[in-house]
């Protein structure tokens, strides 16, 4: 499905959410993102800052539930209404490449999910997915003890991260994945100490016309027993929008993430963007071409060594004809 309403010219900000139980590691990963050397201007959305660490000397400013850091990333208290709190971020003159939320840790993302499901709002913000975090060492004590809202949580994630991986036997981790696939059958599961994963991977932000964090830094990377790769994909001739759509049903698991501007016979004048996560594709209206070439520029990141990127391409081609 296309978002399609009335649009500036620097298009909608992408917005992720963080679920997980109470103590999978939300916070940790919130200030992974952070603290990465990303160059992207994040605003995350929490309910407090208690333990959120912002190093004191990088606050530039502080206001109205708000703190606004020295590298352009502001945190966000929800004092109320989540989409006003999200509005009230997208509307500011240095607006953020990207919006995160740390959603409770009793929370079902469904619900977080379905607040962004308001045609009116789709111009300012675009809803990017869910990842989930599952804590490796306590989860199925937890899913025991409170199963229907565990379970919720694996089932509303794009991206499902098992954490504390370093504090787990193999067969707990074992256990923990068969787990996992019971509830979301065929799911790509991660693993992570710390949640240390490559933020391309986290976030697909895009700024301005350009791609932003392109994924060369992963090429090889590991993280816990995973190695990633990128690939990109460019082209002047016009995608069959039906057509793209239905090949991105068709790729495989391990491809875990792509993003992008689309050049579409459908829409020639506009710019769309393409975000893409787990099994969760969106694409959103970004403005036009104004001026540049139109053209389709994506990049794709999965598992090394998993995906015949070459048929991707082949696919990809014949979306032209």
């Amino acid at each position: 499905m296309i978002k399609e309403k009335a649009y500036d010219l620097q298009g909608p900000i992408p917005v992720t959410v963080v679920a997980g139980f109470l103590g999978a590691g939300k916070t940790t990963l919130v200030n992974h993102i952070l603290n990465g050397d990303h160059g992207l201007k994040i605003a995350v959305v929490v309910n407090d800052f208690g333990s959120i660490n912002i190093d004191a000397e990088l606050i530039s400013d502080v206001g109205e539930g708000m703190v606004s850091l020295a590298n352009g990333c502001i945190c966000c208290v929800i004092r109320s209404d989540l989409i006003s709190a999200v509005l009230k971020l997208a509307d500011r003159p240095e607006r953020p490449d990207h919006i995160v939320i740390e959603s409770s840790g009793v929370a079902d993302p469904a619900s977080v999910e379905r607040a962004f499901m308001v045609p009116e709002i789709w111009s300012s913000v675009q809803f990017e997915g869910v990842i989930s975090l599952v804590d490796a060492d306590q989860s199925l004590a937890l899913a025991a003890e409170h199963g229907s809202l565990a379970e919720q949580q694996v089932r509303g994630g794009d991206l499902i991260i098992v954490n504390k991986v370093d504090l787990a036997t193999d067969e707990q981790l074992a256990a923990v994945r068969a787990w996992i696939q019971k509830i979301k059958p065929g799911a790509e599961i991660l693993e992570a100490d710390h949640c240390l994963l490559p933020i391309e991977l986290l976030l697909g932000s895009l700024k301005g016309d350009r791609l932003t964090g392109l994924p060369v830094s992963i090429e090889n990377s590991e993280s816990h027993g995973h190695a990633f790769e990128s690939w990109s994909y460019e082209s002047q001739q016009p995608l069959q929008l039906y057509l793209f759509q239905e090949l991105l049903k068709h790729l495989p698991p391990t491809l875990l993430r792509a993003k992008g501007f689309l050049f579409t016979t459908d829409k020639p004048h506009q710019r769309l963007t393409l975000q893409f996560v787990g099994r969760r594709a969106t694409i959103a209206v970004n403005g036009v071409w104004n001026g540049q070439l139109p053209e389709t520029r994506l990049v794709f990141i999965a598992k090394s060594e998993t995906v015949n990127f070459q048929a991707v391409e082949q696919a990809l081609n014949e979306c032209q004809t």
